[in-house]
């Protein structure tokens, strides 16, 4: 996770360095987005996790029992309100993301 973290660091470094653009900032909030969920980080980092064990009733509600005191959510592969995988697998990510550092986000997931 930190190698594709990188990455897009890298990325947006790139894209930040070109004249004329400007990402919303602040110094106490950190990067503005769209969705304020993200406010802070401007990411979203998940993974897709086949968990059959958890998901062998063809529904989430076991991995969202086992993943909440954890401060992990579970969603379809397609995004919110999206069915799991045929296979049981599901998007995992971080509860809370606001006001959180990237770091914070990776070392959660």
């Amino acid at each position: 996770l930190n190698e594709v973290f990188d990455r897009l660091r890298e990325g947006l470094d790139v894209v930040e360095s070109i004249d004329g653009i400007e990402f919303a900032t602040s110094d106490k909030y950190g990067y503005v987005t769209s969705c304020p969920s993200n406010l802070g980080t401007g990411m979203r980092a998940s993974v897709h996790i086949k968990l059959p064990n958890l998901t062998s009733d063809g529904t989430d509600k076991k991995a969202k029992e086992v993943a909440k005191p954890l401060g992990l959510s579970v969603r379809g592969t397609g995004g919110e309100h999206t069915p799991i995988g045929a296979d049981g697998t599901v998007d995992i990510s971080p509860s809370g993301r606001l006001f959180i550092k990237d770091r914070d986000i990776i070392e959660k997931l």
